[in-house]
């Protein structure tokens, strides 16, 4: 081996034996154990626990008994920070302007559940001279659970200060927005017989 090459192993090696050993966080020497949660409240099916536990202090090769609690994350990508339940992971609901989420929280209080958005931010279309509210955040399609469409939209045309409100033939689910108020009901088509 050259004397460039062993001095600059020599290095290393004197580096690294200088540098304090990193030690690793454990419940035992761990001020506080930390949660995970998207919601300000409980989420619905997870139990409130650390994420992960790990009793021994040094994690040896050969100790495969090491207790483990592994954090399971199934549903997670279904809840919104605002505690909104999304229909899937493609529902974007985090930017809705705070007249919009004023009232699904009246929505809530008002049934009593939790209002699941089924479409939130939109893209906007292109070549289309008049966008939709939800381009904008100003709108979503919710649903609640054990309530009908029908019921849904008249509680909704009851807000004081909403906007628009309407239904579809092919969706349970209900239009809300924050823009001028008018009401729609797009019922099926009957098929010409």
């Amino acid at each position: 081996m050259p004397a460039n090459a062993r001095r600059s192993s020599s290095r290393k090696w004197h580096a690294q034996r200088s540098q304090p050993k990193k030690k690793t966080i454990t419940t035992s020497n761990a001020s506080q154990p930390q949660m995970a949660s998207l919601a300000y409240q409980g989420l619905p099916g997870v139990k409130m626990s650390p994420l992960f536990s790990v009793a021994h202090e040094d994690h040896a090769a050969d100790e495969e008994d090491a207790p483990v609690q592994v954090a399971s994350l199934s549903g997670l990508a279904r809840l919104a920070p605002s505690g909104l339940i999304l229909q899937t992971e493609k529902v974007d609901a985090g930017c809705f302007k705070p007249e919009l989420m004023h009232m699904l929280k009246q929505v809530e209080t008002h049934y009593g559940r939790q209002v699941m958005v089924t479409s939130g931010l939109r893209p906007i279309k292109v070549n289309r001279a008049k966008q939709s509210l939800h381009t904008r955040c100003e709108a979503a399609d919710i649903q609640v659970k054990g309530v009908s469409k029908w019921e849904l939209a008249d509680f909704l045309r009851s807000i004081p200060g909403r906007g628009g409100v309407g239904t579809y033939c092919h969706t349970e689910s209900v239009h809300i927005d924050i823009g001028a108020q008018r009401d729609w009901n797009w019922r099926c088509r009957r098929s010409k017989g």
